[in-house]
């Protein structure tokens, strides 16, 4: 009987996290609804999208985030993305250690509607854990805590878990897959579209040493 009344009660919990959940990104999406922040536009006409922006605000960019940050234009999942943008519309797309959010069983169908929403030349541009570089820090510690949060996430909150992981190979591969017909590797610090300080060019650091953890690649249509 205790271990009933356990279970029920920690349901119960977790249904009413679900219900706060439901409520605040819904009513978040309805404020934004009636009240957007400007849709900026590059001086050269180019439109730029940053997915997951968290507390980043290039103001160059149309901000897409599950945070109501004030910011954001548009407060959706990544998953509904096709339902914002139509069609042939966007020259860049940005998301760093976004897409490893999204079930692997997911993901190609998720690059084909980045591809449709791109303009003929746009840009997906992305950042992700690198497994062979988490791998590589397993391999030199021994210590499977270190690696636990750049591959499976920092699971603080609903939307930090992982349920992908990457490498060169397999990105690539969901890239050409989608439609795209180059892939190539992009550094922050080269981008003219990338002015602010994310996981893209940081490090991890483990055992007094930092570690880099990312893959950053781009997809051109």
């Amino acid at each position: 009987m205790e271990s009933i009344l356990r279970h029920l009660v920690t349901f119960l919990k977790e249904k009413k996290a679900s219900v706060k959940y439901f409520m605040v990104f819904n009513v978040s999406r309805l404020i934004r609804l009636l009240k957007r922040p400007n849709i900026p536009k590059n001086i050269d006409g180019k439109v730029l999208v940053h997915i997951g922006c968290g507390q980043f605000n290039d103001r160059r960019y149309i901000n897409v985030d599950t945070r109501p940050f004030k910011h954001v234009h548009y407060v959706e999942s990544i998953e509904n993305f096709g339902n914002i943008f139509p069609q042939g519309h966007l020259d860049l797309i940005y998301a760093s250690h976004v897409i490893e959010h999204v079930s692997y069983l997911k993901l190609p169908g998720l690059m084909k509607v980045f591809y449709g929403c791109l303009k003929k030349g746009g840009i997906l541009r992305v950042s992700v854990p690198d497994f062979k570089k988490i791998i590589r820090i397993y391999a030199e510690t021994g210590s499977i805590e270190n690696v636990l949060p750049p591959l499976m996430g920092g699971q603080g909150i609903k939307e930090n878990f992982h349920y992908a992981a990457f490498d060169r190979i397999y990105l690539d591969k969901l890239f050409l897959s989608a439609g795209f017909k180059e892939v190539r590797e992009w550094g922050p610090e080269d981008s003219e579209d990338h002015k602010f300080n994310d996981w893209s060019r940081m490090n991890l650091p483990v055992a007094g040493k930092e570690w880099p953890v990312s893959l950053n690649l781009e997809a051109v249509k």
